[in-house]
């Protein structure tokens, strides 16, 4: 991994030359001149190697905070700076009335998905690389929250070049400012396969302002880290050494911001230390939704002055109010953390490309699909598991797979498959949905409906396939998985 400073990665050396474009990256030609000019003439200047300060990612947990002074003049004026405009999707979730089932949009739609971005301070080397990134999903049905954690190397297209992940939202600022939001939500939704709805971006200032306001956070440290490259805080090109023991620990924001930042010796790697920014969040959340903090004017305001000036978020006025609202009823101690790393689950490895190092997906470049389904079942749709409908399906195709290939993407999406049979004949053209609830289950119909892009039919419960059956698919030629 790269453990320098760098305000740019290296871009896939097959770029160096033009050429046309092909599958695996696009070429210089088709690359906006701002990134041309990049990769021909790099602007950076030469640098005593720096770690990249690890950026926790604290507003989706400021905003709410800041909600308790709402009608306040001061927190309109601190949020008007923070808020830019939505140019991308909105999450129908954030609606305080009932989600009719037509307007979602897909499995999945019914969550509110945020991406956490982390920045270095203005004037920072590097300060439009995004080294912290994290979704936030959120399902106002179950309250259910889950965080996951990408590394920054993850090798990942923008514009048609083959880069570090952490580099899309920079390169959005430098083809229109105030653009890299959106180009790195897009590209991360590329990735894993899910509408991203809003950023929250952040620099490193509110991590310890933050921690430093709610009276410090309490983490277990689940060993004794020790890491003895670990720079001077003032002067950078000296180690001074950290360490921490195993157990619990009361971090202030300096310490919290130190613990975050260790990447070597015990510490780990990247992978790790996106671990420990999870870590600081939960207990960040855990400590401000107290009510001794709700109920403290004082550092309520504190927080809104951090809010102002070191946060932005495409997160309008009525949605972070109404984020507030729902989010009261979320277990902290139930929230799911996972770091898509290179462990056991096998998602991810890290590669050399020319002479940089990269994580790749283990399936290979650009192949995302077993990433994919795993954020699928980490991220699911709160509607299709409150109804838990069972589903029968039945392979009407000549292709001896369909039915089986079609129950396991379905189950990916946390659907309930009781059965896999064959159909009565293997010559349906056309897919078919039978309902024998009677239209209790409206939401996995709808979302059944726009996949195999049928109509479904009723019938009498009786005449179902099996006991238990609510819906049974029969899987027609038109379908393909």
């Amino acid at each position: 991994m790269n453990n320098g400073d760098d305000n740019l990665p290296t871009p896939d050396p097959t770029l160096s030359e033009p050429k046309k474009s092909n599958n695996n990256g696009g070429s210089k030609d088709e690359m906006p001149s701002f990134m041309q000019q990049k990769l021909e003439q790099p602007t950076k200047k030469k640098r005593k190697k720096r770690r990249r300060w690890p950026w926790i990612i604290l507003a989706i947990f400021i905003a709410l905070i800041c909600v308790g002074g709402f009608f306040a003049y001061r927190t309109y004026a601190q949020l008007h700076k923070v808020i830019q405009r939505n140019s991308g999707e909105k999450a129908q979730g954030l609606q305080a009335a009932p989600i009719a089932p037509e307007k979602l949009k897909g499995e999945g739609d019914g969550r509110v998905n945020i991406l956490l971005l982390g920045i270095g301070d203005p004037g920072h080397a590097g300060e439009n690389l995004t080294d912290t990134m994290m979704v936030a999903s959120y399902d106002p049905k179950t309250k259910d929250v889950a965080m996951l954690s990408l590394p920054r190397d993850l090798y990942v297209k923008v514009f048609g070049s083959m880069v570090k992940v952490n580099t899309a939202y920079y390169y959005g600022e430098q083809n229109k400012k105030d653009s890299g939001p959106e180009v790195a939500k897009q590209t991360v939704s590329q990735v894993l396969g899910i509408p991203i709805h809003y950023f929250i971006r952040v620099d490193f200032t509110a991590l310890k302002q933050a921690v430093d306001t709610v009276g410090g956070v309490d983490v277990v440290v689940p060993k004794t880290l020790v890491d003895s490259d670990y720079p001077c805080e003032k002067n950078e090109s000296l180690s001074c050494g950290y360490s921490i023991l195993a157990g619990q620990q009361h971090f202030n924001g300096s310490a919290a911001l130190k613990y975050v930042r260790c990447r070597k010796g015990d510490c780990g790697d990247d992978f790790g230390r996106a671990r420990r920014q999870q870590d600081i969040l939960v207990a960040l959340r855990q400590k401000a939704g107290t009510l001794s903090f709700f109920s403290n004017p004082a550092k309520i305001n504190d927080v809104l002055q951090i809010v102002g000036n070191n946060v932005r978020t495409d997160l309008q006025l009525n949605e972070l109010e109404r984020l507030a609202e729902i989010a009261k009823g979320v277990d902290t101690t139930k929230i799911t953390n996972t770091v898509l790393d290179n462990s056991n689950n096998g998602l991810v490895k890290t590669a050399m490309v020319g002479d940089a190092s990269v994580v790749i997906p283990t399936a290979g470049i650009n192949n995302y699909s077993a990433i994919q389904a795993y954020v699928r079942q980490l991220f699911v749709d709160g509607y299709i598991k409150a109804e838990a409908a069972n589903l029968a399906i039945q392979n009407g195709t000549a292709i001896p797979t369909r039915g089986q290939v079609t129950a396991d993407l379905l189950k990916s999406y946390g659907y309930t498959i009781q059965s896999v049979t064959l159909a009565d004949t293997t010559t349906h053209k056309t897919s078919q949905i039978i309902d024998y609830t009677g239209g209790k289950k409206p939401y996995t119909l709808q979302y059944l409906q726009r996949r195999f892009g049928v109509s479904a039919t009723s019938a009498d419960p009786s005449t179902a396939p099996a006991p238990g059956v609510d819906i049974a698919i029969i899987v027609g030629a038109n379908y393909k998985p």
